[in-house]
């Protein structure tokens, strides 16, 4: 009877979506929270689907995803427990959370798009083999499914008189429609206010940057990493500083010693697949990282330009959908989904931050394209997105 009253209200099964997830998503919750204590063990799969009355192979598959994520270790002859690596749960931070210093202070890195430029080229030489960085397969796109939706975004941006210029209606519903699918898919609590459309995620960096760093502040930034980006954070004058990557990704030990090396004022990182190396942040790094953005009041930057592909157990969620962390921005894109055609990103951060965001990219980018915001956001409702990206996640797995 402890036990049914234990486990029952911290898992809170409620039908709303897959038993194994909520079951996953709660014992994250409750090791986050410090409900679980590294260390505890948990009820053995049998004894856990009697006390949830689920089926037992839903406890194993939830057991195992978050075995494959860090949260739980798995003992031989001794059963399952709370991960030892895991730093203990934070409470809130109380008090008021240093904002962001904003200030006003950009050339990209030419030849890793040229080399990129290059390789297309020879693409369609005989017994070439083509190697990008991850660019989707346009073949599989639905084209009778965007005509279709690009007709009708027209005729209505038509009708109403919104196909000048920009449009806020169109803006306004596409940052609603994403703001719905980070919820629901991502576990960000966000809504349209929190999101600043962009033009891609390279517009996305630089206008990020632009607002959080002058000259002389230092960005750390993965000994792999993105070319592109370190340019931009170049041109800006800032100053980088490398940490060093192992099979589990960054090495979140180092940032402790760096932080009191240097006054840190950014760091960007590709968590869930690590660019270029793929390798996906496990979740105890994950908790030291946010604690230690915390700790030392710099942002991070995570950029999850793809997150819709995900090949063993379901994705790990963005740091930013942990509900303590005050310390941040979020990057993401359609055009890994959609392709580089359509140029659509977005940039996920606290109301005063994306206030000033979209002051800056007002001012330096203009207004997006009013009819294309509309079909993206009524492929985003209509649930054609999803239906395209089961189809093509099938395909890659394969």
């Amino acid at each position: 009877m402890v036990q049914l009253r234990k486990w029952q209200p911290l898992l809170k099964l409620d039908g709303a979506q897959a038993s194994y997830r909520q079951i996953v998503e709660g014992l994250v919750a409750a090791i986050s929270e410090g409900r679980l204590r590294p260390g505890t063990p948990l009820p053995g799969t049998r004894e856990m689907a009697q006390l949830l009355n689920v089926n037992r192979k839903t406890v194993i598959l939830a057991y195992e995803e978050a075995e494959t994520k860090g949260w739980l270790q798995s003992v031989q002859r001794r059963g399952t427990f709370v991960s030892q690596q895991l730093a203990p749960g934070t409470a809130a931070v109380s008090g008021a959370v240093r904002p962001f210093a904003l200030a006003l202070p950009e050339e990209p890195a030419v030849a890793y798009f040229k080399a990129n430029e290059q390789a297309v080229a020879q693409q369609g030489r005989p017994g070439a083999l083509f190697f990008d960085n991850g660019a989707c397969d346009h073949r599989l796109l639905p084209q009778a499914v965007l005509h279709r939706y690009y007709r009708n975004a027209l005729r209505s941006s038509f009708s109403s008189n919104s196909v000048r210029h920009g449009s806020e209606c169109s803006s306004r519903n596409l940052r609603s429609a994403l703001a719905d699918m980070l919820r629901h898919n991502r576990s960000l609590n966000v809504g349209a206010e929190h999101i600043c459309l962009t033009q891609g995620v390279q517009m996305s960096l630089s206008l990020v940057a632009s607002v959080l760093l002058k000259p002389g502040d230092v960005v750390l930034v993965e000994r792999l990493s993105y070319p592109p980006a370190w340019e931009i954070f170049r041109q800006l004058g800032a100053r980088l500083v490398t940490v060093e990557l192992d099979h589990e990704g960054c090495r979140v030990d180092q940032l402790d010693a760096l932080c009191r090396q240097h006054k840190v004022r950014m760091m960007y990182i590709t968590p869930h697949h690590q660019f270029p190396t793929t390798v996906s942040l496990p979740a105890g790094r994950r908790q030291q990282l946010l604690e230690l953005a915390r700790q030392h009041a710099f942002c991070v930057v995570e950029e999850d330009y793809d997150y819709e592909y995900h090949f063993a157990g379901r994705p790990y969620l963005p740091l930013a959908s942990d509900r303590q962390q005050r310390h941040v921005i979020y990057i993401g894109s359609l055009s890994k989904p959609l392709g580089s055609t359509f140029r659509c990103s977005y940039i996920v951060a606290p109301v005063e931050v994306t206030t000033v965001l979209e002051r800056r990219a007002m001012l330096t980018l203009g207004q997006g394209d009013a009819v294309l915001q509309q079909m993206l956001a009524d492929l985003i409702n209509d649930g054609e997105l999803k239906k395209h990206l089961r189809r093509v996640n099938r395909e890659y797995r394969r």
